[in-house]
């Protein structure tokens, strides 16, 4: 049994500092030389009301630094008065930004309505360069000159960023956070640094106006519910390549309580299983199976060795794997996260870890059923959507 012992410690060390050392070479890698000015960028904002932070999220991105001229997109639903407030507020205050405000009707019960309104802002985006963005991200200063030099690279056809979560409001708020600061870096980079990316992370990304109208924009995917891993397999369908940059976008969502939380959990878990699960290759699935689906129970794996075979070793190979894992964290925090997680959360590290196998099991057994911002949507098998419930305004 000798040879089985140093086996989980190679596997459940290794894990975790090849990652980490994957992590370190990505943010040490050299910079594509900065673009010659792309003229003007769009940035399109789907935009849903219902989170307390929405106004200051907007608000950022319109005070961000950048030498690039913007034009920002707004689009909104026609009854969303709350969200029609906030922009028109906002459209007061800053008189100097472009800001186009678009209000459309409901879409149609089986289709997501983020990318309808992708497509109606696309038909009025302007830009040589064209940026999605969700209405809680915020880009960083000069996000743009950062990210849309990747662009210029062969075969390049999309890029996208990394995101972080700023939100420690509350105990719930405080635990999504702390999981996506935690396993952010750690699951998108190196999969990067394996193999070009199979999806890309929805939140903030950026595509040429030329290339988009290539592969006929956002028209045809609305049916679709993960509208991330959508744009990416169209992209890869017709030869492009999607570029992971080093990019960091800070995101604030307010998570009200264990019922909120436990739905957006869900909510996250259950869409790769129905896109990217359904839809990739078996070479791919097993690089995904490999690099995030079984680390994910590596905590478990420790805890079970330490419970099950009660015992110094035990306890020390459990506590030495659990202090590894929060010290990569703290490092990542400050290095690369501009110290997005306060310290006196941090605590939080090895409980997301050992709450995080069980919710993945959750997912996979849980109906597909999902609520996002009161929209009650059921998700058929591969990805496709029906409107169950539309909220009250």
């Amino acid at each position: 049994m000798r040879w089985l012992w140093r086996l989980l410690i190679i596997l459940l060390y290794g894990e975790r500092l090849l990652k980490h050392l994957a992590v370190v070479r990505f943010f040490r890698r050299a910079q594509p030389p900065a673009e010659v000015d792309p003229g003007l960028v769009s940035i399109m904002q789907p935009i849903l009301s219902g989170d307390p932070a929405l106004a200051a999220c907007l608000e950022a991105n319109l005070k961000a630094r950048s030498g690039y001229q913007r034009q920002f997109i707004w689009l909104i639903d026609d009854d969303d008065e709350p969200a029609r407030q906030i922009c028109t507020d906002l459209m007061g205050r800053y008189p100097s930004v472009a800001i186009t405000l678009v209000a459309l009707p409901a879409p149609p019960p089986e289709h997501n309505p983020k990318l309808v309104k992708l497509i109606a802002g696309s038909a009025r985006a302007r830009g040589t360069v064209i940026c999605v963005l969700d209405d809680d991200t915020m880009l960083p200063d000069h996000a743009l000159e950062n990210c849309l030099p990747y662009l210029a690279q062969h075969g390049a056809g999309l890029v996208f960023g990394l995101p972080y979560y700023v939100s420690y409001d509350n105990l719930w708020s405080g635990l999504v956070a702390t999981f996506v600061n935690s396993s952010s870096l750690m699951t998108y980079i190196p999969f990067s640094l394996l193999h070009e990316p199979v999806t890309i992370n929805g939140m903030f990304y950026a595509i040429r106006r030329t290339t988009l109208e290539a592969v006929g924009g956002f028209a045809g995917l609305e049916q679709l519910v993960a509208d991330d891993f959508a744009v990416a397999e169209r992209l890869r369908h017709h030869g492009y390549r999607l570029v992971q940059t080093p990019v960091r976008h800070a995101i604030r969502t307010t998570v009200s309580g264990p019922r909120h939380y436990l739905r957006l959990m869900q909510r996250w878990l259950i869409f790769p299983r129905e896109s990217l699960m359904r839809h990739l290759p078996p070479h791919e699935l097993v690089l995904i199976y490999s690099l995030v689906g079984l680390p994910t129970f590596l905590p478990w794996m420790a805890l079970a060795v330490s419970v099950g075979r009660p015992g110094q070793r035990s306890l020390w190979l459990f506590l030495a794997y659990a202090g590894l894992s929060y010290l990569i964290f703290a490092y990542h925090n400050r290095s690369y996260l501009n110290s997005a997680t306060p310290w006196r959360w941090s605590w939080m590290v090895p409980l997301v870890q050992i709450l995080l196998p069980a919710q993945f099991v959750s997912a996979l057994l849980a109906p597909r059923r999902i609520n996002w911002r009161g929209h009650t949507m059921q998700i058929e098998r591969g990805g496709n959507l029906r409107l169950v419930h539309r909220r009250d305004q």
